[in-house]
């Protein structure tokens, strides 16, 4: 990625909150973008406005928005944190404001005598500029021209889904992780979870790993885990930032379930410094990653022969104390109230709990973060 600098003698200037930043805000960026030379589009903001409220500070969505038009060269992204410049807030500080903005656009343009095009949604905000810069000029927006508000994003932004790009469609979406020991039939939970809500989802990337180097659980080492750790936060990430999330992600397994086999397969044979470098990347992990609802699926399935898994795991008692040592690990990474462990009843037409086990997902889903099948 290169610094861009925009050239020409006629530059769009587009600024706004940007929490999030939507199709709206997209199409005012571009229509600042084509009736000039190219456009600046700076993310301004405060460290208590509505947008660091709810955990989109203004680092945060300058680089959302800076990844927003990465491949377009015709528009450059700059950013005004307005409390780490002294601004008084508005309406007081227009005048600082302003001279902070100049600076920001002067280090994304070619042409330091280009003319400057404000593009601005308030006729108040027309109405100071003028004032104060009157060597610009400014075109109030027609409020039809965004379509959508960010404060109806954020108040539900699963209704208005589409209308978010997609680099903050990350910060809104909610992710479902479905969790236990091996062979409870996790992965085909997941699979007819995201089947049923049209949704995307992650796989263990552990069975990839060993299927591809020809490594056994028992074998894998320090070292394994260490890519295991790293592929599957990597794996799942891509998931959830990629262009078929819409709103709700699954996957079935994070960082935790692989530090319980670390735990179960290493104590004895890892060295000190193994382990600690291994807990120091759990810790890390586990920390960058964000659970909305973690489903533990408990020992009850058949432990099944698939020619990879250790058999020496199969036995009940170390199945149900495995999944213990799971669930003390959410707990103990402060998720405990994140966390459902399934308990749905046998019954003669489903003698399995299979599909008591995924109306009950769904049920917690409607509970715990209010998405029905009609509102995904």
């Amino acid at each position: 990625m290169m610094r861009k600098k925009i050239a020409g003698n006629r530059i769009g200037v587009y600024f706004g909150t940007f929490a999030p930043f939507h199709i709206g805000h997209y199409s005012v960026a571009m229509k600042a973008k084509r009736q000039n030379d190219g456009a600046v589009v700076i993310a301004s903001g405060r460290d208590d406005d509505r947008g660091t409220k709810i955990g989109l500070g203004v680092d945060k969505r300058f680089r959302y928005v800076r990844e927003v038009f990465r491949n377009d060269e015709l528009v450059a992204v700059g950013k005004l944190n307005e409390s780490q410049a002294n601004i008084p807030a508005a309406p007081h500080g227009w005048p600082l404001w302003l001279d902070e903005v100049e600076k920001q656009i002067k280090t994304l343009i070619v042409n330091p005598a280009a003319k400057l095009t404000f593009y601005v949604g308030e006729a108040d905000y027309a109405q100071r500029i003028r004032a104060l810069r009157p060597q610009y000029e400014v075109e109030v927006l027609d409020r039809s021209d965004l379509k959508i508000s960010a404060t109806e994003i954020r108040k539900d932004p699963m209704k208005n889904w589409n209308y978010i790009t997609t680099p903050f469609r990350r910060h809104f979406s909610k992710h479902v992780l479905i969790s236990g020991g091996g062979s409870v039939g996790k992965t085909t939970l997941v699979q007819d979870l995201a089947r049923s809500y049209g949704s995307p989802y992650s796989l263990e990337y552990a069975r990839d790993y060993q299927e591809k180097n020809g490594i056994f659980d028992e074998e894998l080492t320090a070292m394994d885990y260490q890519k295991l750790l790293l592929g599957q936060y990597n794996r799942t990430s891509s998931v959830i930032n990629g262009s078929t999330n819409n709103g709700l992600v699954f996957a079935d397994t994070n960082s935790t379930a692989t530090k319980a086999y670390m735990d179960y397969y290493l104590a004895k044979t890892a060295t000190a410094i193994e382990l600690e470098v291994l807990d120091g990347m759990y810790q890390n992990t586990i920390a960058q990653e964000q659970w909305d609802l973690i489903i533990i699926v408990p020992p009850y399935a058949d432990y099944y022969d698939d020619g990879v898994r250790d058999m020496n795991m199969g036995d009940q008692h170390i199945r149900e104390l495995f999944t213990q040592h799971l669930v003390d690990l959410f707990r103990d990474a402060g998720l405990g109230d994140k966390l459902v462990i399934l308990d749905s009843a046998f019954s003669e037409a489903d003698p399995h709990g299979y599909y008591g086990r995924f109306k009950q997902a769904q049920q917690l889903i409607a509970e715990h973060l209010h998405i029905n099948l009609g509102n995904v």
